[in-house]
């Protein structure tokens, strides 16, 4: 039996999907830098599947956010998305942060 989501509920998960939207948004920015330009071959094809990624997932979380606040989607269904979503981006993050080392650590 799933129910719909309370406006209580709406408001958390659109709440949790802002601040990591705004975190998506800042590392991708980041990627933008020259700071964070590649040396190597392996480094461009890196950074390319990571702006990639950003830019799926920055279009995923706008999709969710037009779903979550049409209200279409039951409790547990809107709950799961937002969790991918999360899980994705913690995924992101830790390519980005072996990227960002790599960087560094590369002649």
């Amino acid at each position: 039996m799933n129910r719909p989501l309370t406006s209580n509920q709406l408001d958390q998960l659109v709440i949790r999907l802002e601040r990591n939207h705004q975190c998506i948004l800042r590392m991708a920015k980041k990627l933008s830098s020259y700071r964070y330009e590649p040396k190597n071959y392996e480094g461009f094809i890196k950074l390319r599947e990571l702006r990639m990624g950003f830019k799926a997932l920055i279009d995923d979380h706008r999709l969710a956010f037009e779903t979550l606040n049409q209200k279409v989607l039951e409790k547990y269904e809107a709950q799961d998305r937002v969790n991918a979503l999360l899980i994705r981006y913690q995924e992101l993050e830790k390519e980005m942060a072996a990227y960002i080392l790599d960087l560094q650590y590369s002649p």
